[in-house]
């Protein structure tokens, strides 16, 4: 696998729901900027066979980020999903306290 350098990892808001996100392949995560949120995955990873190394064994983690072994994570988007409509419905059962504090966070901008 080659060893990608990403300059700002940085490429969403905090305070708002994703928009982009950098593209993965078979040889991991690319520089390559993508429209959309990323659907929640995880990698199974394989471990290798157990290898001698004089008198001790050693179980080798290295392994292929390939297709096959990406599992969509469901329940991390059906959350998502309803947080989004939450979000859309004006947040609907918040305190005060915290619909004048998600309202300053919407006001306030301090990133770039």
């Amino acid at each position: 696998m080659s060893q990608v350098v990403i300059e700002n990892p940085i490429i969403n808001s905090p305070f708002e729901e994703p928009t982009r996100h950098f593209r993965f392949t078979d040889e991991g995560i690319t520089n390559e900027i993508v429209d959309g949120r990323r659907i929640s995955s995880y990698f199974v990873p394989i471990a290798r066979p157990k290898k001698k190394r004089g008198d001790k064994q050693q179980t080798l983690f290295e392994t292929e980020w390939t297709q096959d072994r990406i599992e969509k994570n469901k329940l991390v988007d059906d959350i998502r999903h309803r947080i989004a409509l939450w979000r859309k419905g004006g947040y609907l059962g918040v305190t005060p306290t915290t619909a004048r504090l998600i309202a300053y966070v919407h006001l306030t901008p301090f990133y770039t």
